[in-house]
């Protein structure tokens, strides 16, 4: 389904970059508004190996419950529909890699033709695993196809 979020974007290089704005700017968002447990969505807006690294745009969303709104954020709302999922766990350098390989195989498939209207996100759920040690965490991959 659709769901309604707030949202901080990044803009610049992906990869460690991006993990110090989760933890710099991002988490500390989320816990002055009381949200640290709430299902978040990352979502690149531009492909790094199409878009110099300085001008990519990703947002960092935290799902809205109903009557809710952050005043310091904008909001938009993801779009619902059909979605290729895949489980991921492990470590920022090789979530890019991840991504290629689900997207090839998704692809392969004949039923499925990515719809380039809806972008791509990484959902967080709720109690989605981090390791602040090791960097570790885990995440669902979604790629919109075609109905």
């Amino acid at each position: 389904p659709a769901v309604r979020v707030a949202y901080l974007r990044y803009t610049g290089p992906f990869g460690e970059p991006l993990g110090r704005f989760w933890r710099s700017t991002v988490a500390p968002w989320l816990g002055d508004h009381g949200l640290v447990d709430c299902p978040r969505y990352a979502v690149a807006l531009d492909d790094p190996a199409e878009t110099a690294p300085e001008f990519c745009r990703y947002d960092a969303c935290v799902e809205l419950r109903p009557g809710l709104s952050l005043p310091d954020a904008p909001e938009k709302t993801l779009a619902g529909g059909r979605y290729a999922v895949t489980h991921f766990k492990g470590a920022g350098a090789d979530i890019g890699r991840a991504w290629d390989e689900f997207k090839r195989e998704a692809l392969a498939n004949p039923m499925n033709r990515a719809d380039a209207t809806r972008p791509s996100f990484e959902h967080y759920p709720r109690g989605a695993v981090y390791d602040a040690r090791t960097g570790v965490f885990a995440c669902e991959l979604c790629l919109p196809l075609e109905s």
